[in-house]
């Protein structure tokens, strides 16, 4: 038999309203104020369908939100591609795809960050999935925080100036072998210079020259101009992503850059 509840005035005033008409939410709120002990009971009584409305109604904030995320992003893109970033590209730089590709990755990296060394494969894949698209431009941007990156990153230039695929093997080298360049410094850089094939000696003098030294001025000059926050940092026809980002972030930029011409608002 159903336990008998006594009609208080605030069960009167709930049922008076209910059977009038809708209460607007701000009765509903100023209610609650001056009765809370209505929302305690409720929750004592029915816990399990409170919490299963409270889930419910998380799961729907939380995919407005991302909505919202999601065009708002896709609305930067827009901007963005019809006013992009112009980085200098020159043609002595190193370039992994085919350099006549419609898409270019400009990435800003750091050989001793572990973000940078995180998006390689990431960048891989994309060259993979848009063979003959997309090319990857590589700048360097050494970090302070990082007592080897400036050596690294004209070494490589360095190793460059001999051969492009001797300078992307030890570019593989050192991210695939990060742990040693962080413990060894100079002596694994060298060390990596003559397993990647280049010459040794050459390319310590290379890496002494002032045109090296300018190169790698001007990448973090630029860097540093179009307000990259830290490495790495990519920019895909002009559009930035700041940080390390999965693929479907690179090819959401990449799918409208393919898909045409982007008219300026």
């Amino acid at each position: 038999m159903p336990r008998f509840q006594p009609f208080t005035h605030a069960t009167v005033g709930v049922l008076l309203a209910a059977c009038s008409s809708s209460p607007s939410p701000d009765q509903l709120k100023a209610s609650l104020k001056r009765h809370p002990e209505i929302l305690a009971e409720a929750i004592r009584e029915h816990p399990a369908e409170i919490m299963a409305a409270l889930r419910v109604a998380a799961e729907s904030a939380q995919k407005l939100e991302q909505g919202r995320a999601v065009r708002a992003e896709e609305e930067r893109i827009g901007r963005e591609l019809a006013h992009p970033r112009q980085p200098v590209l020159a043609d002595t730089r190193a370039v992994r795809g085919d350099r006549g590709a419609p898409v270019t990755i400009v990435v800003y990296s750091d050989f001793q960050c572990p973000y940078c060394r995180r998006d390689v494969p990431v960048l891989q894949g994309l060259l993979d999935k848009y063979k003959g698209k997309v090319r990857v431009l590589l700048k360097q941007t050494p970090l302070p925080m990082h007592p080897h990156a400036r050596s690294a990153a004209t070494m490589f230039e360095a190793v460059l100036r001999q051969n492009e695929s001797l300078a992307w093997r030890y570019f593989d080298l050192l991210f695939a072998n990060q742990e040693r360049l962080n413990a060894e410094g100079a002596r694994y850089l060298e060390a990596a210079a003559q397993q990647a094939g280049a010459d040794l000696p050459r390319a310590r003098r290379d890496a002494g020259s002032p045109a090296v030294s300018q190169v790698i001025d001007a990448d973090l000059a630029e860097f540093q101009a179009f307000g990259f926050s830290g490495t790495p940092g990519f920019l895909i026809n002009g559009v930035m992503l700041d940080g390390a980002h999965p693929p479907e972030d690179f090819e959401r930029v990449i799918d409208r850059v393919l898909a045409g011409p982007v008219a300026a608002p």
